[in-house]
């Protein structure tokens, strides 16, 4: 079986991509290995790591990475002892040195081996030339996020004017409020997929097609990122039913994507991440967080909040439905590839080629 597909730089004669990069466990395999092993991914809060000695502990394309401060600066390694392969860290915490939990090797929080314990009698061993394995990081707003790929590009190059546009919002004041996790029984591309589109608001969600302009919705596609611009709909006096109220005419709601998997939905003086991670190639999980600048002391117990918050567990719920749905479809036999809607999927066109420039 080939794993090449063809792609169409014209929406407008191009198919989807097969079903079999839905279906199949191989691609999967290229995909951490093309594509999360070589684009920037979320690993952290920067309030975890404000103070020195502060670090944090991460899962990124099946390896297993610590974020440190360092003084002024964060560093970012492989969890690997350069002995025999044992963790440096584990979880999250804080101390002035990264220590082996297998035979105590000990390495500071620039990286550099500062212990090797009865390392004597081993031939042209100098600890001074020993150092963690480097892994890139960065912050954006409250953010910390890394890519394996020393030779990839800076986040700012893949952010482009995202800190500018957002810059309104105030994100880098916004901290932390809560987490949520889902399992969701279908491939993660099936996720994304939905995500970048509003063309299936009317039918899947009529609870949020009440609050966003259907019609003024649109897609714009960077390059290595796309925006979705909805507007919110007028509220009538008197109308107590609306969630998302404006605070100015042409307030709307803004839903920021960054390939491959990471989602930033700002509104309403709020930030909501989504973070899309396979579990296999049938299986997702799916990671929101939420920060504000205004967020209650106590969330759990805040009406506004919680009534906020459900209204979002309402719309993921319908979202997973028709995912998984669509998952169980692509198994099928009689189906291999569909069309785009120039109109309304512009931004799952724009993923898909993306995928066929990382996979090809």
């Amino acid at each position: 079986m080939t794993r090449h597909f063809a792609y169409s730089p014209d929406i407008a004669t191009a198919s989807t991509i097969p079903s079999r990069l839905y279906t199949d466990p191989v691609y999967l395999e290229l995909e951490q290995e093309r594509i999360f092993a070589r684009t920037w991914q979320v690993a952290a809060r920067t309030e975890q790591l404000v103070e020195t000695g502060q670090f944090v502990t991460v899962e990124v394309a099946g390896e297993s990475i610590v974020i440190v401060r360092d003084v002024d600066q964060l560093r970012a390694f492989h969890n690997i002892c350069l002995h025999r392969a044992g963790p440096v860290a584990t979880g999250c915490g804080k101390r002035q040195t990264l220590q082996c939990r297998y035979h105590g090797w000990t390495y500071g929080l620039d990286g550099a081996l500062k212990r090797a314990p009865e390392m004597e009698g081993s031939a042209h061993f100098r600890a001074e030339e020993m150092h963690l394995l480097p892994v890139q990081v960065a912050t954006f707003g409250p953010l910390v996020l890394v890519n394996l790929d020393l030779k990839a590009p800076a986040l700012a190059h893949f952010l482009e004017d995202i800190p500018e546009r957002t810059a309104r919002f105030g994100m880098q004041h916004m901290r932390f409020v809560q987490s949520k996790r889902w399992s969701v029984a279908c491939n993660w591309k099936v996720y994304v997929d939905n995500y970048l589109e509003g063309y299936h608001l009317p039918m899947v969600h009529p609870g949020l097609n009440k609050e966003l302009d259907y019609d003024q919705y649109r897609i714009e596609p960077h390059r290595w990122w796309s925006l979705q611009h909805a507007p919110l709909r007028p509220v009538h006096a008197g109308d107590t039913s609306r969630m998302y109220v404006p605070s100015v005419a042409d307030d709307e709601a803004q839903y920021y994507w960054l390939f491959p998997n990471v989602m930033l939905n700002v509104y309403q003086g709020q930030l909501q991440l989504n973070t899309v991670l396979p579990d296999g190639h049938d299986r997702t999980t799916v990671v929101y967080d939420w920060y504000s600048g205004l967020a209650p002391a106590d969330a759990a117990n805040d009406p506004q909040w919680t009534r906020m918050v459900a209204f979002s567990d309402t719309i993921q719920d319908e979202d997973i439905s028709i995912c998984e749905a669509v998952q169980r479809n692509l198994r099928s036999r009689v189906y291999e590839r569909g069309r785009y809607s120039p109109t309304r999927e512009n931004g799952v066109h724009h993923f898909h080629g993306l995928l066929h420039e990382f996979l090809q």
